[in-house]
């Protein structure tokens, strides 16, 4: 699992434990093939399993767990091994007068073997491990927004195509009460009842709203295109969803909002990490005040010959351990200008995250007063539905009697669609007001049982 491909299918597979199946290939038919009919739940289970902006969030979760792993391996010993030759023109003389004596050949070879364990680094290697480990919980964090922000574009597109189906509906019955109508006013003009205007008035209505249902199968196509793309499949592709385009009653507490949104919104959750990753930068750039202490130890071979045999000048073994202590107490203020870079990040970050918290709050505040504003509209909405009807059937039939004109039944058509179309606006608003809420305070994954895949963080693979 160390991989983005091996988070995704462990994400697929627990998604699918939750949700009581399995990762069949029966499963993937019932989401992916037209002809059948998919619910919001598998929706979110194939976009969030598709979606190419998670895989990123996983590979950049691997990426940083593999970053942990590196700066943990700062805290063991190195181990190195050289093998070299050395010629010089002439060999090593010991003199002492006029005596000259050889000290070595020529040739020297030596084959060494060390191992070098640092000691105390002023806190250098353990704020970068820090650093390392607080990246792979930011990128947990960063994944759990991208599961937010792709649940959210797939719940506001599912509610826009559900809407536009509902569109084509309603301009198809504007079309058949029109023809419906445009019969009864020709027999009229036939009888010489009406003039021609009001059957030329009706074939004008008529033309309009045929290209108003051309219009709306036009907008169903497009929205289905979006949600197709989504969901990773051929945009051109047909795809039948389930309608739940209704209302339900919510309680509207705009206190206990925010105060689940900060507890709970990752970009609050990534700011406070990024503020401890400040902390650990600081500690780490004033580890140049200290000095650094190494354990050093090495086993060599050396001889005359690229075999390592015996030589009369060296011994062919030696070893050697160093205790080295190294402190550079006059850098022109190098640290300090390095801390003080890392004090100004942390100022940023703060001032960052008292924007967020400010954004947060307004965020919640305009997602609360939507989600109230389409809930009085699906009320008046529905009045206005049931008024429309009626309306319409009474000025049908007092027409039928020509009690009334023509006009006044076109105009009473004309206010059966738009009520219709208002109360299906409404329904539309209120779900996707209801998401946005959701994802406002941090939510919105629990109808598809999410849960975050942690990062393989074990030292050793």
């Amino acid at each position: 699992m160390g991989t983005g491909r091996g988070w995704s299918a462990l994400g697929l597979g627990l998604l699918m434990l939750i949700l009581g199946a399995s990762p069949t290939p029966a499963m993937e038919n019932k989401a992916s093939f037209p002809g059948q009919e998919i619910t919001l739940t598998q929706a979110l289970s194939k976009a969030l399993d598709y979606s190419p902006n998670i895989k990123q969030s996983l590979a950049a979760m691997d990426k940083a767990a593999g970053r942990q792993k590196e700066a943990f391996t700062y805290f063991l010993p190195t181990f190195t091994t050289g093998y070299g030759w050395q010629k010089t023109q002439n060999p090593p003389e010991l003199r002492a007068g006029s005596l000259h004596v050889a000290v070595n050949e020529n040739d020297i070879y030596k084959w060494s073997t060390g191992l070098s364990q640092p000691l105390f680094t002023g806190f250098r290697v353990s704020s970068q491990y820090e650093l390392a480990r607080l990246g792979v919980d930011l990128a947990e964090v960063n994944l759990f927004l991208a599961y937010l922000d792709v649940a959210l574009k797939v719940k506001e597109q599912y509610f826009l195509h559900l809407r536009n189906i509902k569109g084509v509906q309603v301009a198809q019955e504007a079309v058949s009460q029109l023809e419906a109508q445009l019969k009864v006013s020709r027999d009229f003009y036939e009888v010489g009842t009406i003039p021609i205007n009001d059957v030329l008035k009706t074939e004008v209505r008529l033309s309009d709203a045929r290209q108003r249902l051309v219009s709306a199968k036009n907008d169903r196509a497009l929205s289905r295109a979006r949600l197709n793309r989504l969901l990773g499949l051929a945009v051109e592709r047909s795809l039948r969803i389930k309608d739940i385009l209704k209302a339900h009653p919510v309680a509207l507490d705009f206190q206990k909002f925010r105060l689940v949104a900060f507890n709970e919104r990752p970009e609050i959750k990534a700011v406070d990490l990024q503020l401890k990753q400040a902390d650990q930068g600081i500690k780490k750039a004033q580890s140049g005040y200290y000095p650094m202490v190494n354990l050093r130890a090495s086993y060599d071979f050396t001889g005359n010959d690229a075999a390592l045999g015996g030589s009369e000048y060296n011994d062919p073994t030696n070893w050697a351990i160093t205790t080295q202590l190294d402190w550079a107490f006059w850098e022109w203020g190098r640290t300090a200008h390095q801390t003080s870079q890392q004090r100004a990040d942390k100022r940023r970050l703060e001032a960052a995250k008292q924007e967020l918290v400010d954004e947060v709050d307004l965020q919640v505040k305009e997602a609360t007063l939507f989600l109230r504003e389409s809930q009085t509209n699906i009320t008046t909405a529905t009045t206005g539905v049931k008024q429309a009807e009626e309306n319409y059937r009474v000025t049908f039939e007092r027409y039928r009697e020509q009690l009334t004109t023509n006009t006044e039944l076109l105009d009473a058509q004309l206010l059966l669609a738009q009520a219709r179309n208002n109360y299906y606006n409404a329904l539309a608003t209120f779900n996707i007001a209801e998401a946005r809420l959701q994802r406002a305070m941090g939510r919105g994954l629990a109808r598809v049982g999410y849960t975050p895949p942690k990062p393989d963080t074990s030292v050793w693979p």
